[in-house]
């Protein structure tokens, strides 16, 4: 029998959730809560809609959750989930702010619900494949990582004003990312932030444009180059060196196929949505929560985890606030 998943949410990653449960083998989708409307989603799968939380859980009966409603109700469903012992994925972040994810993380620890958080780059078959072929030592001990990291265009302002900011939005990838691969808070930072796309920013207080370093004393260092606009589309390069060599991640692209002639070598264009570029990821997420379900596994990344990554993005943020000039 398959396991009934609830998603909380019905946006555009919601959309993206519920065709990877859809698709999967193990997995049914019990349907949506959403408050607002939702109608046009819930039709689209074929799906019950809910206009509350007990709504959802009372005829759609789950397993599980996901919850993909906006940021600043995150901690209190993962507060519902935890008061029901319901196991759940929740979409980072958990919260904008340190207090509200305390609560949540103790809450969770306390009824030992496995939680999933949607950091999607560690799920990413491409991305795995770099993160343990350098465990296994295939360069040697990491010294140097490289992210580079452009969005093919700025999110709506209304949108932007929600976000916390490029750095907890955006460039939070970056650093779980880093995280990933030292397990631990970096020793040094030097960040920048500015607009070098769009002056209006200001009005909001957020950036288009990031620049950090990272040292771990012990360990690597780390550059991100990072951009909220890219006319050639979605782009998310990883490159890690040693001393044995270097591993590459480049991106990957609509079709496989290029075309060499007398005038040139073409390829396709890279993907133009993160919805795109990360299908398999998104996947892997729900294969993740199924196997949470039916076999006992657990979380590829947890709440713990998203913690560490906040507290690395306001250290970021701090320090890029001495360094950028209005």
């Amino acid at each position: 029998m398959r396991a009934r998943v609830l998603v909380v949410g019905a946006g555009r990653i919601a959309a993206v959730h519920a065709l990877s449960i859809s698709r999967h083998p193990r997995l049914t989708l019990a349907g949506f809560v959403d408050p607002k409307g939702g109608h046009t989603l819930a039709t689209d799968f074929d799906a019950a809609l809910f206009s509350n939380w007990q709504e959802g859980i009372d005829r759609g009966k789950p397993d599980a959750v996901v919850i993909t409603s906006p940021t600043a109700s995150h901690v209190d469903y993962l507060l519902k989930c935890a008061a029901l012992g319901m196991p759940c994925l929740c979409e980072k972040p958990i919260s904008l702010e340190r207090e509200p994810m305390l609560r949540a993380i103790e809450a969770v620890t306390r009824s030992q619900i496995p939680v999933i958080l949607g950091f999607h780059r560690r799920y990413d078959p491409h991305r795995r494949e770099m993160y343990f072929r350098r465990a296994e030592g295939e360069i040697g001990a990491l010294e140097h990582m490289l992210f580079l990291s452009r969005d093919p265009r700025l999110p709506d302002r209304e949108v932007m004003k929600h976000q916390g900011g490029m750095v907890a939005d955006m460039v939070i990838h970056d650093l779980d990312e880093a995280l990933w691969y030292t397990g631990r808070l970096p020793d040094r930072i030097c960040a920048s932030l500015s607009r070098k796309e769009d002056p209006s920013l200001k009005e909001i207080g957020d950036f288009d444009t990031a620049n950090i370093q990272m040292e771990w004393m012990d360990g690597p260092v780390a550059q991100i180059s990072a951009a909220r606009r890219a006319a050639h589309a979605f782009e998310q390069r990883l490159e890690l060196c040693g001393p044995l060599g270097k591993l590459v991640c480049e991106d990957p692209r609509i079709s496989v196929v290029s075309v060499d002639s007398d005038k040139g070598t073409t390829s396709s264009r890279r993907f133009s949505h993160f919805s795109d570029r990360y299908r398999d990821a998104y996947a892997a997420e729900m294969d993740n929560l199924a196997g949470i379900l039916t076999a006992n596994a657990e979380p590829v990344c947890s709440l713990n985890d998203g913690l560490m990554a906040f507290e690395l993005s306001q250290r970021v943020s701090a320090v890029a606030r001495t360094m950028t000039a209005d």
